[in-house]
């Protein structure tokens, strides 16, 4: 699907559907190639079934039907938090590409609501 993301990475785990946000693919490996290491997904695609089990915002941007903003699939993914290191040179590039980034104790949220929904860029923390 993507040269460094598979199909199964990107589907959504109860449905195995796969539909992103026009161009997101491209921006998503644009980054990869740029921090040159490997990103490994923990959360991309969801249908609404599984955004309710997991039980995320209805409005959540890893929607793969999102009614609410029209993206026309998803434009958010989870990723793996390595290390600090990792985590700061990847935090400091995601932002200079305009990604939103939620920070986790063992994952980084990463989305695109400045560009497919007219939100600005933010950086956030998952509460403890």
């Amino acid at each position: 699907m993507l040269d460094h993301f598979s199909r199964s990475e990107l589907a959504c785990p109860t449905t195995d559907q796969v539909r992103l946000a026009a161009s997101f693919g491209e921006a998503l490996e644009r980054l990869r190639v740029e921090l040159d290491a490997p990103k490994h997904l923990t959360s991309a695609c969801r249908s609404p079934m599984h955004n309710a089990k997991v039980r995320d915002h209805p409005r959540s941007l890893h929607l793969i039907v999102n009614g609410h903003w029209g993206t026309g699939g998803m434009c958010a993914v989870d990723v793996v938090a390595i290390d600090g290191n990792f985590k700061a040179k990847f935090i400091a590039l995601s932002l200079d590409q305009d990604w939103s980034v939620g920070v986790a104790s063992n994952f980084i949220h990463l989305d695109q609501r400045s560009r497919y929904c007219g939100l600005r860029q933010v950086v956030y923390h998952y509460g403890r």
